[in-house]
């Protein structure tokens, strides 16, 4: 039997090593590396958005380049905290996917052991926080990337993964030797490789660009400092001009002891808006000229940065409060189709995430399968669907054309499940048949010949040949009525046409042969009956 050790050798490409993350975490104090790592739990943040200056960003978004990502993405958590328009905005972006509803389907054509695979996947997801999860890899469209540890857990022989726990950003460096590597921060130079089976390692495509460079804050970095330039001047306006300038006015002849109180009088007025001073000296109010104007400047650049940051998060400025109000009805379904765009792309890179990090590694562990494509596959629905109308509409415009229109494709943009054997269906009901009286008659024979069938007792022969001498009596008269229907039937132009004729031949039926047979069919009953009776008597 093939050991979890060599499994992992086999399936996953480790050594005998890659075995810890199954029973330790690696940030833990008391692993191998924890005297090392360790000391990132007792790090504070040194908020790097405090006092920051063009001068300043451009450093630290160089650093990050070199592979020092620490500064970087501490000034990218202070932009979400600080930045309600960036907060919002993001959060509304990661809350629209972490809302949908999720499943784990088998790879096409599954075989057994990847069908218990999927099985045994779907329970463990059944016990996780899946929104919470979302919303932690949902970090990564900011920063791109995030990583999240596993703790895995055992029942049995079976190995599964707990509530994987989203890692702070600046805990990570990249590799001196590679950009697209991300190691733990310790005490040497090229940072702890991070363990296999341990991790989920999520990188998320906003804007193209390795990994120092792959976060769509590095774009949002500079609308939010200029505008927090703006918000400050803006700011320092309203507290030099916003109040009424004080102006006192003291006499020609007046003393230095004067001018001193004077000036006394007019700081105190200005700061507690009350005071006095000597008789024959004045105080005036006067308001600062072209102070609106000068506001107005300040507004002009915050709100056009509240629009770039939109575009960049949202894909527009309808969706987030930031439009300028002019055709807000046209251009809103337009920036929201581009906003589901974004969705469906960031849906598509967590499903990977999680299948190749946490669905694959559970699947290999487990049931031996070695090839990722063959692990479970998780989905978030989206929910793209078209307008049922428009599909009852056009599809049997299309159909009659000659368009083989499978089913599948049906059921996927119509939103309708397929239903499962066993199900209940909705069924079309039954319409009231024009041929009613040809249907009847047609099934008079049958309903003959069910009597023969259940009548094989006393005198059956005898019963049975006074059945088919009924039966061919009244053939002719049956054939009669179903030929005049079908001449009706047949020259009928339209339904109306039709319903006008059988009203017209109701009357012409040739009926009076039919009455005679029914008639003697009556009294041979009566006969048999009495016959019957008399027998009992007997």
């Amino acid at each position: 039997m093939v050991s979890i050790t060599q499994r992992i050798k086999r399936l996953l490409g480790g050594d005998a090593d890659d075995i810890r993350a199954l029973d330790e975490q690696q940030t833990d104090d008391d692993t191998a590396g924890g005297a090392r790592i360790g000391q990132l739990k007792r790090e504070f943040a040194e908020h790097p958005s405090k006092g920051l200056t063009p001068a300043r960003l451009y450093r630290i978004l160089e650093e990050a380049e070199q592979g020092h990502l620490k500064a970087q993405h501490e000034l990218f958590d202070d932009m979400e905290e600080k930045d309600s328009q960036i907060g919002a905005d993001l959060g509304k972006r990661r809350q629209l996917a972490a809302e949908l509803e999720w499943q784990i389907v088998p790879p096409d054509g599954a075989n057994r052991a990847e069908k218990k695979a999927t099985e045994q996947a779907a329970e463990v997801f059944s016990a996780l926080e899946v929104e919470d999860l979302i919303l932690d890899l949902g970090s990564g469209v900011g920063h791109g990337w995030a990583n999240l540890e596993l703790p895995w857990a055992r029942d049995g022989a079976i190995r599964y993964i707990e509530q994987p726990i989203l890692r702070p950003h600046s805990w990570f460096r990249l590799h001196p030797d590679d950009q697209n590597r991300i190691t733990l921060r310790d005490h040497s130079a090229t940072g702890d490789a991070l363990w296999p089976l341990g991790w989920v390692q999520h990188r998320h495509r906003a804007k193209a660009g390795y990994i120092a460079r792959m976060g769509l804050h590095r774009m949002l970095a500079w609308p939010y400092l200029f505008q927090n330039y703006a918000l400050g001047d803006l700011a320092e306006l309203l507290e030099i001009y916003g109040l009424p300038t004080v102006v006192g006015k003291y006499p020609r002849n007046a003393t230095d002891k004067e001018k001193a109180t004077l000036l006394k009088a007019v700081v105190s007025m200005g700061k507690d808006a009350r005071g006095i001073i000597p008789e024959g000296m004045s105080v005036d109010f006067l308001e600062a000229a072209g102070k609106g104007s000068s506001a107005d400047v300040y507004k002009t650049m915050m709100e056009w940065c509240e629009r770039a940051k939109a575009k960049a998060i949202l894909g527009g400025t309808l969706t987030s409060g930031t439009g300028e109000g002019t055709n807000t009805n046209a251009l809103g379904n337009v920036h929201e189709r581009g906003q589901m765009s974004l969705i469906r792309s960031d849906v598509r890179q967590y499903a990977g995430s999680i299948r190749r990090d946490i669905l694959w590694p559970m699947a290999a562990l487990n049931f031996g399968i070695e090839r990722p494509q063959r692990a479970p596959r998780f989905y978030l629905d989206v929910g793209e669907t078209e307008d049922l109308k428009v599909l009852a509409e056009v599809l049997p415009k299309y159909i009659d054309m000659g368009a083989q229109i499978p089913t599948w494709w049906f059921h996927e943009k119509s939103g309708i499940p397929k239903a499962q054997e066993g199900e209940e269906v909705l069924t079309k009901p039954a319409q009231p048949s024009p041929f009613g009286a040809l249907t009847a008659a047609a099934a008079q024979r049958p309903r003959l010949a069910v009597l023969r069938e259940d009548e094989p007792t006393r005198d059956g022969e005898e019963q049975a040949a006074q059945l088919a001498t009924l039966e061919e009596a009244a053939a002719p008269a049956i054939e009669a009525q179903i030929d005049a229907i079908r001449t009706a039937v047949d020259e009928a132009e339209s339904l109306e046409d039709l319903q006008a004729r059988l009203v017209e031949l109701a009357g012409e039926l040739p009926l009076d042969d039919f009455a005679e047979i029914m008639g003697d069919a009556l009294a041979a009953a009566q006969l048999a009956g009495r016959h019957d009776l008399l027998e009992e008597v007997r």
